[in-house]
């Protein structure tokens, strides 16, 4: 056995060498399982001797989406003899580094390859300062401008530039991070997944936020979490490619949103609150409102015997006062209904023509009784679409009685317009339904409506027109009528004069109307 001038044998002497080493020292079997792994590769990749033994280095230390890249080499190593090159490995905890390696193969007396001798350098520090200053030289200036907190880290998830902002919202000084993963800047429940997450992005980056939909935190140096917005850019350089995070913290924005959430349930709890108590009491009125109807007509109607004028005087203005509550009470039911999204539509045939001359004969009393005309106009054959008869009804009778109210002289139209052809009921079934048109038009002779009065028109309790002109009401009957004009898939248009009158138009399109 050699012998050295030191009295060692000069294997001795060389596994001195390979302990001492800062570099990584591996021997593989010709399968590549891990036969030697020096105290320096424990440094490099974080593995003890123990178990790395026996174990495939692919496993140990390659990132799996360079795994192909690792048999390649082996076998350009098998080819040659011998082979050096830089590589990107990963350390136990998942990092990646940048590593120079050199390979050369031991072969038996027949030539065939028994072990793979290798010597692996972190070159990793020498990798960040590179990349650093060819940051920092290309867009310091320009990222220190920027209002975000601005971080680059290159290919091993290095930090390389760190901007002045970053240094404010982190508390970390800029100098000392160079170099230091982006997982310092995130709190450990979070940095192990981040480390996978990395290097996918680099694998396939695009411009995107991180964490879409998901609760992000940042981590300051005296420990302190906050929560973070990060948006993400790749980076394309001569020099490689790069990450650019720009971050946001959202703390006042997430405590915004957790005072409107907070407010939003308080409102939620109210409007509940609200409905019981319409609820309740609508019930609670409506009791004892129905039979004061009941009787003062029977009262009215003289079957208990004979009324004085003034009985009779006394009797009316109780029943329309009872009526007008009835209907104060119904309208905001309704209203309540509509706004907690509890109105619940039927569509069903529906005859058209009769629920105009339904409306007719509902209202064309009050029409004579203000001395004003009352024309219904329909077309010569009937008109049947599938829709919710209650909400048709309760549209057409507010918006005719509104003409009648505010029309003093002259008259009120309601007429059905159609326009398409109509729906054959024997249609085949693939056949499209043709998309027709009902236009609902009540017109009046009216006071009219003044421009600047239209577009609150519609507004919840809107009163219009000239205050002194006492017509009652509360305010919500075109309101209604257009929230569930919305509801049926239609909507209400106005047009309208001071003076000259008032045209609300019921619009249903598009629609399958047929004639039976």
């Amino acid at each position: 056995m050699p012998v050295a001038r030191t009295g060692l044998p000069a294997t001795a002497l060389a596994g001195l060498f390979v302990d001492a080493s800062v570099d990584a020292h591996i021997a593989l079997d010709s399968g590549g399982r891990v036969q030697l792994w020096s105290p320096g590769a424990v440094r490099t990749f974080g593995y003890d001797e123990e178990e790395a033994l026996g174990r495939p280095l692919a496993e140990l230390i390659v990132p799996p989406d360079r795994r192909d890249e690792h048999a390649a080499l082996f076998t350009e190593i098998a080819v040659r003899g011998q082979f050096a090159t830089s590589l990107v490995r990963r350390h136990r905890d998942g990092m990646l580094l940048a590593v120079e390696a050199s390979f050369s193969t031991v072969a038996d007396e027949r030539g065939r390859i028994t072990h793979y001798i290798g010597t692996l350098r972190d070159n990793t520090e020498a990798r960040v300062r590179r990349d650093a200053e060819f940051i920092d030289a290309r867009y310091r200036d320009l990222l220190e401008s920027v209002p975000d907190p601005t971080v680059i880290v290159n290919e091993f998830g290095r930090i390389v530039l760190f901007n002045g902002h970053a240094e404010r919202m982190f508390g970390h000084d800029r100098r000392a991070m160079i170099g230091a993963t982006i997982e310092t800047l995130l709190p450990e429940r979070y940095r192990r997944a981040h480390a996978g997450h990395r290097t996918g992005y680099f694998g396939q980056p695009r411009t995107r936020n991180m964490g879409a939909g998901l609760e992000l935190y940042g981590l300051r140096a005296d420990g302190s979490e906050f929560p973070v917005e990060i948006s993400l850019g790749p980076l394309q350089t001569p020099s490689g490619l790069f990450v650019m995070s720009a971050i946001r913290d959202t703390t006042e924005r997430r405590s915004t949103e957790r005072a409107l959430q907070e407010k939003n349930a308080e409102l939620l709890l109210a409007s509940q609150a609200k409905d019981r108590f319409l609820a309740t009491m609508s019930h609670e009125l409506r009791t004892p409102l129905n039979p004061i109807i009941g009787f003062t007509g029977i009262l009215l109607m003289k079957l208990p015997g004979p009324l004085t004028a003034e009985q009779e005087r006394q009797l009316g203005t109780i029943k329309s006062s009872a009526q007008h509550l009835l209907s104060l009470i119904n309208d905001l039911l309704d209203l309540a209904k509509i706004q907690s999204g509890k109105v619940e539509l039927r569509r069903d045939p529906v005859a058209c023509d009769e629920v105009l001359e339904a409306v007719d004969a509902s209202l064309r009393a009050q029409a004579q009784a203000r001395g004003i005309d009352f024309t219904l106009r329909l077309p010569s054959t009937p008109t049947v679409l599938d829709t919710d008869r209650r909400a048709l009804h309760q549209i057409l009778l507010n918006l005719v009685a509104n003409a009648i109210k505010f029309t003093d002289e002259g008259g009120v139209t309601l007429e059905l317009r159609r326009s398409g052809r109509p729906e054959e009921v024997t249609r085949e079934a693939d056949m499209p339904p043709p998309a027709g048109r009902l236009d609902f038009v009540v017109s009046d002779t009216g006071v009219g409506i003044e421009p600047d009065d239209l577009a609150r028109l519609f507004g919840a309790f809107a009163q219009v027109g000239d205050p002194r002109r006492k017509t009652g009401g509360t305010g919500l009957g075109l309101h209604l009528s257009a929230r569930l004009a919305e509801l049926l898939g239609g909507r209400i248009e106005v047009e309208s004069r001071p003076g000259g009158g008032s045209r609300f138009t019921l619009v249903l399109e598009p629609v399958s109307w047929r004639t039976s």
